[in-house]
């Protein structure tokens, strides 16, 4: 009876571990453990050789993290001091830029037809102080009109759009989590170019700009360089970021290259962009986004080619540096209880955990005089 008590014990333990250990492995390390953004205050990054302001976002840097400016200059945090990132600049590797006509290509789909798009919104409280009266809206912020201009612009260039409203809320560490469930759901529908409309919050004149003689916000790229698609999603943002240098000069800030997921793992064209600032007025976002619409239908633009790679199924490729170390710590963590019910007590697991090494240490010692003496004899 007692040895039946603990197969019984030891399986009911096994399988709520296996339960909590799956819903694990759909989690990022970077993204449940680590907030991405900074609250109530921004970083600053600076040219070590001039001391010249290069970059100021609410996003949380770290050493490595690389950037691109609006001029294709690059850049890499090589020292952090308090929330100043020090950072110099470097030269780009031979360039994997396609021509804006195999970019077209490849955005096709098989039968020529314009890739469906995906657009939601993580951080979707967010919202414009000017415009909104406030920069939060828990149920739904001014970034989510933001996300309906986007899709209107795109809509009328022919493009199907999948606009998801959800807000996630509330912006904090799991909002990642929360809106990953959204970001399967464009998968499965089908949607291949995936972008999470966000808006930064640093001083307005970070993304003031005019495009065309026109007012309006600038858009950051924002690129995750914690996973298995990051060199694919920065060669997107390169491309968009080409086109854009060319057709509407000024309105791409430039990329960001930050630690982190940002859901960016579940294919291999998903964007995240910051859309102006708190302190930018919504309107001039807004009209940011349509010219941003002109941006992706030049992407899309042309015929022949590749296709886009097919949407990848949830949880496709999700084995992270997170997700090893999560199944590692379960795995021995049902090990443990194993062995503690097995062994009756805690006492008596060392003896057992002590008896078991010096007899695999003593096995050990004994091949390796057999060993010795073989060479010997030799």
């Amino acid at each position: 009876m007692q040895a039946g008590f603990k197969r019984i014990a030891f399986l009911s333990i096994l399988f709520v571990l296996t339960a909590h250990l799956s819903a694990a492995a759909a989690l990022d390390f970077f993204d449940l453990f680590n907030l991405s953004e900074s609250s109530g205050s921004y970083y600053t990054v600076k040219d070590r050789r001039d001391r010249s302001v290069v970059l100021r976002t609410a996003r949380i840097l770290h050493l490595g993290d690389t950037y691109i400016d609006e001029g294709n200059r690059h850049f890499r945090v090589v020292e952090m001091d308090g929330q100043t990132a020090w950072a110099e600049q470097f030269e780009s590797e031979s360039s994997r830029l396609e021509s804006p006509e195999t970019a077209a290509a490849a955005a096709r789909d098989e039968t020529g037809e314009k890739p469906r798009v995906g657009v939601y919104h993580t951080h979707g409280a967010e919202s414009y102080v000017p415009s909104d009266g406030t920069d939060t809206i828990d149920e739904g912020g001014g970034i989510l009109q933001v996300g309906d201009s986007f899709a209107h612009a795109l809509e009328e260039k022919g493009f199907t759009v999948n606009h998801i409203r959800e807000a996630h809320t509330p912006h904090d560490a799991g909002a990642y989590q929360r809106s990953r469930r959204t970001a399967e759901e464009l998968l499965t529908e089908g949607d291949q170019l995936i972008f999470d409309v966000h808006r930064d919050a640093v001083p307005p004149e970070e993304y003031e700009g005019t495009v065309a003689g026109e007012e309006v916000t600038k858009i950051l790229l924002v690129v995750g360089q914690q996973n298995q698609n990051a060199d694919n999603n920065r060669d997107f943002a390169l491309t968009l970021k080409q086109i854009a240098d060319e057709d509407k000069p000024g309105l791409i800030k430039g990329i960001l290259g930050a630690q982190g997921n940002y859901n960016q793992d579940l294919t291999p064209r998903a964007i995240l962009l910051e859309v102006g600032t708190h302190k930018n007025d919504r309107e001039d976002a807004e009209k940011a986004v349509a010219l941003f619409a002109d941006v992706v239908d030049s992407y899309a633009a042309g015929s022949g080619g590749a296709a886009v790679p097919p949407a990848q199924s949830a949880g496709t490729n999700r084995l992270s540096l997170g997700s090893v170390l999560k199944t590692i710590l379960v795995l021995a963590a049902v090990l443990f209880v194993y062995l503690l019910i097995s062994t009756g007590s805690w006492e008596e697991l060392k003896k057992k955990v002590a008896s078991f090494f010096q007899r695999e240490f003593a096995d050990v010692l004994t091949l390796r005089r057999r060993g010795g003496g073989d060479e010997d004899d030799a």
